[in-house]
């Protein structure tokens, strides 16, 4: 308990989270340079990086919300609960009665589809499953279903995917991705989606561009981001200073 609150005295002398709250809370919306300005009249010598980190502290612990780009209030944002389909949640529930130890995630491109400029015909449901299993997935699948792929390049998914339908991939799960419950359901975090879709330009390839930086721009101001989480998948994935500076430059 001690530590507890030792830690929160450093946290409210370091940030000032109490004169930042009288100097802005009926402000609509709060400048990065508003901020900046306002940890000058701490410290004049502050600098740019410690301010910087001084409001991912600040989004991370729920005191201010984005709602722009560079742009802040007062508040805290959502977490990430999309609304899982009923088609999705019974496909889900099949995979775990047929392959009931598996770790299986599931989610929709669907998902995507508010934040972005241009909406795609169809959608994808994306199915990962633990490194080894994936043909097993597959086969039980292509049973049930059509239009299923394993690891497909987008040369087959031209060639051999119905357009009128939406595709269901199966691809490897990577060990310790972020991952979520919801509606009991297993789905990525937000975190492990926008990497992702950052990283995996030729299976996501209908969401790159300025569709890309809509998504992140619309989720980074709706949802609570754990850039902790997302940065540390990042590294799993051998790309962190790619997805950092890629982010960086949108919001």
């Amino acid at each position: 308990m001690y530590f507890c609150d030792k830690q929160l005295i450093i946290t409210e002398t370091t940030l000032h989270i109490d004169a930042l709250k009288k100097r802005f809370i009926n402000v609509e919306s709060i400048s990065v340079k508003d901020i900046f300005q306002f940890y000058r009249s701490k410290d004049e010598f502050v600098k740019k990086s410690t301010v910087d980190w001084r409001i991912y502290k600040l989004v991370d612990n729920g005191i201010i919300q984005r709602i722009g780009r560079g742009k802040y209030k007062f508040g805290k944002q959502k977490e990430f609960t999309p609304l899982i389909s009923k088609s999705t949640k019974s496909l889900y529930n099949k995979l775990k009665r047929e392959f009931p130890y598996l770790e299986i995630s599931i989610w929709s491109t669907e998902w995507l589809r508010d934040w972005m400029l241009h909406i795609p015909r169809n959608h994808e449901v994306i199915i990962e499953t633990e490194k080894g299993t994936e043909e097993s997935v597959f086969y039980y699948l292509s049973e049930i279903r059509k239009n299923v792929f394993l690891n497909p390049s987008i040369d087959i998914l031209d060639m051999y995917a119905n357009e009128d339908k939406d595709k269901i991939i199966i691809r490897n799960l990577i060990t310790d991705a972020p991952l979520q419950r919801t509606n009991n359901v297993q789905i990525p975090s937000i975190e492990k989606i926008i990497v992702d879709l950052i990283l995996d330009t030729e299976l996501y390839s209908n969401y790159q561009g300025r569709d890309l930086e809509s998504i992140i721009e619309n989720v980074y101001n709706l949802y609570s981001i754990k850039e902790d989480r997302l940065l540390r998948y990042a590294k799993r994935r051998r790309k962190r200073e790619y997805v950092e500076s890629v982010i960086k430059d949108i919001v």
